[in-house]
């Protein structure tokens, strides 16, 4: 192989590379936007918001254990004594395979839920699905970090 041809490879590997790269990242653009949207509709009580970032067959393993699906969390949204101020989160990492994605992270959450109110920090895993061009959140589980 001449120089040259080894060169042409070379620089034909980098090229494909940076353009998986590239394209890795703006798909996880598009999780952390979709994961944006999901807060706000939480902490702004949008309905058709929420409902249209949640897959059909949504469900959520709260830090407490419980199992709610996507009509479980329609109504939480709607109830009087549930209002979140913020969700603030970090750590977050994407990993994507095709039309999948899973999202882990840290999130620190203030407001009330069930007429108290909470201020809480929880370690999650969310799985989000691409379904006809758009991401949804397929399911979610969260769990509670022990205070120090």
């Amino acid at each position: 192989m001449t120089l040259k041809l080894k060169l042409l490879v070379i620089i034909s590997i980098l090229l494909q590379s940076w353009g998986l790269a590239a394209q890795q990242s703006t798909v996880e653009q598009q999780i952390q936007e979709a994961s944006r949207v999901y807060e706000q509709a939480l902490t702004q009580k949008n309905e058709p918001l929420l409902k249209s970032i949640l897959a059909d067959n949504f469900i959520l393993t709260t830090a407490s254990g419980k199992i709610l699906t996507k009509k479980d969390m329609m109504l939480n949204l709607t109830k009087e004594g549930t209002k979140y101020d913020k969700f603030e989160s970090s750590e977050v990492k994407i990993s994507v395979l095709n039309d999948a994605a899973i999202e882990t992270g840290k999130v620190h959450t203030v407001g009330i839920r069930a007429g108290m109110k909470i201020a809480e920090t929880t370690r999650y895993t969310d799985f989000w699905v691409k379904i006809q061009g758009k991401w949804l959140l397929l399911a979610e589980h969260s769990s509670f970090i022990p205070n120090p």
